[in-house]
């Protein structure tokens, strides 16, 4: 806040106290101030905050009259929300005995405009007694403005003081540094806090610098002569380093301040430093340098070469006189149009500088690759009036960089082209954008028929041909020349002896003005030769156009045997692929009488269960009455007729007819096992067996097959059975009719192969696998049989019963093995011959809590 403001603040407060007293003696019989002629805001409100008078400046400013007051217009009528907090507790303090009050708010107008306020306000007493509030508001909305375009104008120039980009210092009369800038801090290695007030201008001056500078500040203070206003001189930072600064002075008006700008230019002076040593480098270099230098005058253009200029391109002073037409004759044609544009972008102005390649023509006529720089100078008004710059040789440059990628292109033509045509034709494109092959061809060479074949042929004046019997010494050209010899040909009417030459060689065809030819090689082996000629031009090729030829010549011939080795695998692909569509097209004929014989097979199959399943059937029917007569037969004799029998031979016939009549009840009855047997493999295998499955309790279901099988064992006096079964066991999830089939042959195999000893059945239960296995102490089995004791009708060559029993069918195994694949499950066995056998299957259980089954 200025002096000024707070003078005119002063003033109010005093004018206040001034008006009180006015206003004590003006008081009416109602209470109210008589103050309607005051231009100020004046009020008086009781102790709930309701006006109880207010001038008619301030209604009238705040858009009020009178009867507003009548009606009851209170604090919150006229104070914005966001200061009537503060303005009760304010008044609330004043209340309790606070004898004055100042304050800042934001009102509102009736419209809802807001303004900045100052309220000036003092308790009314009567008898003692504080009744109310009376004082004066004051409008402080000009205040403000002029406060915020104060603090935008210092933050504006501070701003431009710290950002400015160069260091900058406010000096005092005394030579001390008032304030400076970060850069400032920057430059001198000072913190702010170490320079402002503290250090003065003459301590970052070195020793040698103190003389002249002092001279400035003598001239200063003494208001004599007249200093210069920027200078340069050494400014030493606080770490001891010289830097080189350009300082700028001027005066504060008004004030005995100043205010200094410093700008850094020790690079700057390197900068030309080290660009005078260039210079001077430069002309040392130039005088001994491989370039050409010229430059031209573009009002007159007259230009100057350097005799290096004219060496480059075989010309003397006088042959290429000092003039822009020169160079613009001896440009390529078709790069006069790119190096013109160069030269002329910098003529503009457009550019300061220019680099561009282009051709052009040696006085012998061959072509130059150069590398042209160049730039401008400018006159007092701006404009060029003069660019100059240097030639450089880069012909063998390009070559190089020609060569590389032309031996690119061609390496990566073998795989973008069709056919050895396409291929012929793309390194023909290449090797004419590097040199000039209007006339090109490649011959290759043909052992088989002796001959050199063209096998790609472009020229303006012959026709293809081929040369036969180049094995024969009196056969001659100048392709085979290159063929027998192997080393490149370069030939040229211009060369002295040239005739006398190509007599010697033999040219057929039309002799050429300059002729270029290459051997072909596959490693040590020439394979053919490549050529390029000219009709018009003996200096049309050169000796890097001969290194140019040499260089692809290699890659050439690659090429050609990569595609020649390629078109044959191709050929060889499409008789393969024709093979193969004739080997498939049998193979699926083959396949369809395969199908259909299967379709038979199955045919036969189905047509095989239904005869198994009928024939079965129908021998069922005569063997039951076979077996039923035949007990009936037996029971009769025995009972009827074998006693009637008088004598020892009729007794003798008649048990030998009764032990008749028990083989055909033995053997009917081993025939009903048989087709029972049959009649279950043949259901299970063409899936018409019919499973119950339930969830079961797997020591129930072994306990009663153990049971049915009892029998047998109890008639044994020999053979213990046992069963090993755990307390507790996992249900699986089958039929148990067929979980009993299974256990039950099991059994009766354990039984007919043991004499004596044991029959134990074991189960146990382990991740979710039922392990059931049925063990006994009998003969064993072969080892060489025990892969195919599970296979129908197999019989083990020991015999099929250890007792005088009926022989089994060979099919009760079978039937357990399907009958555990078909829940999941895995048989197996494990014999050792004389001492037993271990029959095991497992069964998944039920993944399912609460599946346990108690031991009853």
């Amino acid at each position: 806040m200025t002096g000024d403001e707070r003078k005119t603040k002063a003033e109010l407060i005093e004018e206040l106290d001034g008006l009180r007293a006015r206003l004590d003696g003006c008081r009416a019989e109602t209470g109210m101030f008589v103050a309607d002629d005051l231009p100020l805001f004046i009020f008086e409100m009781d102790m709930e905050g309701t006006f109880r008078f207010a001038n008619r400046y301030a209604l009238e400013n705040f858009g009020y009259t009178e009867a507003d007051i009548r009606a009851g217009l209170t604090l919150t009528d006229i104070i914005h929300q966001d200061s009537i907090h503060r303005l009760r507790h304010n008044l609330a303090r004043l209340l309790s005995g606070q004898d004055f009050e100042n304050q800042e708010y934001i009102a509102m107008r009736k419209g809802g405009a807001t303004l900045p306020i100052k309220v000036y306000s003092q308790p009314i007493r009567r008898d003692g007694a504080i009744v109310g509030v009376r004082g004066m508001v004051i409008d402080v909305s000009e205040i403000r403005q002029v406060e915020d375009a104060l603090r935008q104008s210092e933050s504006h120039y501070r701003t431009l003081f710290e950002t400015t980009g160069t260091a900058m210092v406010l000096l005092g009369k005394d030579g001390i540094i008032k304030s400076c800038n970060s850069q400032f801090c920057i430059m001198s290695g000072c913190a702010r806090e170490e320079i402002e007030g503290k250090k003065t201008w003459m301590e970052f001056v070195p020793p040698n610098e103190l003389k002249r500078m002092g001279l400035f500040e003598e001239w200063r203070d003494k208001k004599t002569g007249n200093p210069p206003r920027d200078y340069e001189f050494d400014f030493l930072t606080y770490d001891g380093v010289h830097r080189r600064i350009h300082l700028f002075v001027r005066n504060v008006p008004g004030t005995d301040d100043r205010v200094c700008s410093l700008i850094d230019v020790t690079e700057r002076d390197d900068a030309l430093c080290a660009l005078r040593k260039s210079e001077e480098r430069y002309q040392l270099m130039a005088r001994g340098a491989n370039d050409g230098l010229w430059d031209w005058y573009l009002d007159s253009d007259e230009c100057f070469y350097s005799p290096r200029y004219r060496e480059i391109l075989g010309y003397t002073e006088e042959e290429f006189p000092n003039h822009v037409d020169s160079w613009l004759n001896s440009l390529h044609p078709d790069d006069r149009e790119r190096a013109l544009a160069a030269n002329k972008e910098c003529m503009e102005g457009k550019v300061e500088q220019f680099q561009v390649e282009f051709r052009q023509i040696h006085k012998d006529g061959s072509i130059r690759w150069i590398l042209g720089r160049g730039g401008s100078s400018r006159d007092e008004n701006g404009n060029v009036y003069r660019i100059s710059g240097s030639h450089t040789d880069i012909t063998q440059r390009k070559l190089n960089e020609r060569t590389t990628h032309a031996l690119y292109a061609i390496s990566t033509a073998v795989n973008t082209t069709r056919d050895l045509r396409e291929l012929y034709q793309t390194i023909h494109a290449i090797i004419g954008d590097v040199i000039e092959a209007k006339n090109f061809f490649i011959a290759m060479l043909d052992e088989k028929r002796d001959m050199l074949r063209f096998v790609y042929f472009q020229d303006e004046m012959d026709d293809y041909f081929d040369i036969p019997n180049i094995s024969d010494p009196g056969q001659s050209s100048l392709t085979i020349h290159v063929f027998r010899t192997a080393a490149p040909l370069l030939l040229s009417l211009a060369d002295p002896g040239i005739e006398e030459r190509l007599a010697t060689i033999g040219v057929i065809g039309t002799p050429p003005a300059a002729w270029l030819g290459v051997p072909l090689r596959q490693g040590n082996r020439v394979v053919g030769a490549m050529a390029v000629q000219d009709y018009s031009n003996p200096r049309r090729y050169s000796d890097e156009a001969a290194t140019f030829l040499t260089a692809v010549s290699e890659q050439v011939a690659m090429a050609i045997e990569r595609k020649t080795i390629e078109e044959a695998l191709t050929r060889l692909n499409e008789e393969l692929e024709d093979k193969v569509e004739q080997r498939t097209a049998e193979i699926e004929a083959r396949q369809a009488e395969l199908e259909e014989a299967n379709r038979r097979l199955m045919t036969l199959d189905e047509v095989k269960s239904s005869m198994v399943s009928s024939v079965s059937h129908e021998l069922r029917t005569p063997l039951t009455s076979i077996r039923g007569f035949a007990k009936l037969c037996a029971k009769d004799f025995s009972r009827h007729f074998l006693p009637l029998a008088a004598g020892e031979t009729l007794s003798l016939k008649g048990l030998r007819i009764q032990g008749n009549l028990g083989i055909i009840e033995t053997e009917g009855e081993r025939l009903t096992r048989l087709i029972n047997d049959f009649l279950d493999i043949n259901r299970i295998e063409s899936g018409k067996a019919c499973w119950n499955d339930d969830t079961l309790n797997p020591a129930e279901v072994i306990r009663d097959a153990v049971a049915s099988a009892a029998g047998g064992f109890n008639a044994s006096k020999g053979v213990e059975l046992v069963t090993v079964l755990p307390e507790t066991a996992r249900r699986i999830h089958a039929d148990p009719d067929k979980i009993k089939q299974l256990l039950i042959n099991l059994l009766n195999n354990a039984y007919k192969f043991t004499r004596q000893g044991r029959v134990t059945v074991a189960m146990r239960e382990q991740d979710g696998l039922l392990t059931v296995s049925v063990s006994d102490t009998g003969t064993g089995i072969p080892e060489d049989e025990l892969g195919y004791i599970f296979e129908k009708f197999h019989k083990s060559r020991l015999g099929d019963t250890v007792r005088n029993e009926a022989q089994g069918t060979g099919l009760g195994l079978a039937i357990c093995k399907e009958i555990v694949e078909h829940y999941g499950g895995v048989i197996r066995v494990e014999s050792t011959l004389g001492q037993g056998s271990v029959f095991t299957f497992t069964l998944p259980t039920v993944p399912a809590d609460g599946n346990t089954c108690p031991e009853p």
